[in-house]
């Protein structure tokens, strides 16, 4: 037993001098696939001008990705389907967490999601 807790005091005392800079790091981020299909899970909004003009929808992401188009983290993605961003697109899923496959784009805009609306399931 005393043998047991000097090891453990020892322990404690090398990892208390232990530099925080040498300690390894949160592991980093998911970089979302592009072009692929992928399934995400978010809570579906309505934006209003924030990352385009007039009114869309956006999926706030249930946990934070890295963009495949520009290396930063994202939390919100605009949606929208071939290049063209209807505003009711999965508007019956306003404020609902949602489960959708679709395909992440890198127009010139920014990051985009490209949602299948067949395959949008509600998370209860």
């Amino acid at each position: 037993m005393k043998r047991r807790l000097c090891g453990l005091l020892a322990a404690a005392a090398i990892a208390g001098l232990w530099p925080e800079t040498t300690m390894p790091a949160s592991p980093p981020l998911p970089t979302l696939p592009l072009q692929r299909d992928i399934w995400i899970t978010g809570t579906i909004g309505r934006g209003s001008g924030t990352y385009a003009p007039g009114d869309y929808t956006t999926i706030t992401l249930d946990r934070p990705s890295t963009s495949p188009c520009t290396d930063k983290v994202v939390t919100d993605i605009l949606l929208g389907e071939g290049g063209a961003m209807p505003p009711t697109l999965l508007l019956p899923y306003l404020n609902q967490r949602v489960a959708v496959r679709g395909r992440v784009i890198c127009p010139e805009s920014g990051i985009q999601f490209e949602p299948q609306p067949d395959f949008v399931f509600p998370i209860w």
